[in-house]
């Protein structure tokens, strides 16, 4: 929780942050999105990579995601919608 402090984070915040990270991994849209992930096959592993240190298969996914139309309005809205909850310093 130090690490919180320094960088001016209060419990408050952390809680506000939390909630609002939960909402929006259980929207319609990020659902969608895992849906999506999913379809290639071997998404699991892939996340449990980039958990493990190593987000290159992830990376690869999101970006063939992105290609298409669907993908990219997606996360399109997810942005927005983090930025709507305060998530994202833009």
């Amino acid at each position: 929780m130090k690490q919180n402090r320094d960088k001016g984070i209060s419990g408050i915040e952390l809680v506000k942050n939390r909630e609002a990270i939960s909402r929006l991994a259980q929207s319609s849209d990020a659902q969608q999105l895992m849906q999506l992930l999913q379809r290639g096959g071997g998404v699991q592993e892939a996340a449990q990579a980039a958990a493990d240190g190593d987000p290159s298969e992830l990376i690869r996914r999101m970006q063939q995601l992105m290609n298409t139309k669907e993908g990219a309005q997606l996360v399109e809205r997810i942005s927005r919608q983090a930025k709507e909850s305060g998530l994202t310093g833009e």
